[in-house]
């Protein structure tokens, strides 16, 4: 079960930094017609890495504790197995739908409620 758990965590600070320096990303190419486009791109990757690195390594704690705590109070609710796969899911969840509302423009919860009604 620990190998699951490590799988998740990890899984789950890969898809939020990737969000986030998607975002930054995207906020750092507004800028992109003030320079040369070499010189552009060599001080974009350097931002890229100089935000990146700490991000990780904060989010990575971050969620790992956020996590375990998820994990801790799922298990006293519903078990070990079902509290692990209902926080599990909750939260790929919840990165799937930012996901798919920042490359398609879809809103994942408004269109489960439509179809649940």
């Amino acid at each position: 079960m620990r190998r699951i758990i490590n799988f998740f965590i990890l899984a789950i600070t890969i898809l939020t930094v990737n969000l986030l320096t998607g975002f930054i990303t995207n906020y750092f190419m507004n800028y992109k017609n003030m320079t040369r486009p070499l010189k552009f791109t060599a001080i974009g990757m350097l931002v890229l890495v100089a935000v990146f690195y700490p991000v990780f390594e904060y989010l990575e704690k971050q969620i790992e504790q956020i996590t375990k705590t998820l994990i801790k109070r799922g298990k006293n609710a519903f078990g070990t197995k079902l509290g692990f796969i209902l926080v599990f899911s909750a939260i790929l969840l919840a990165l799937f739908s930012i996901y798919a509302n920042l490359w398609f423009d879809i809103n994942v919860p408004r269109m489960l409620w439509n179809r649940v009604r």
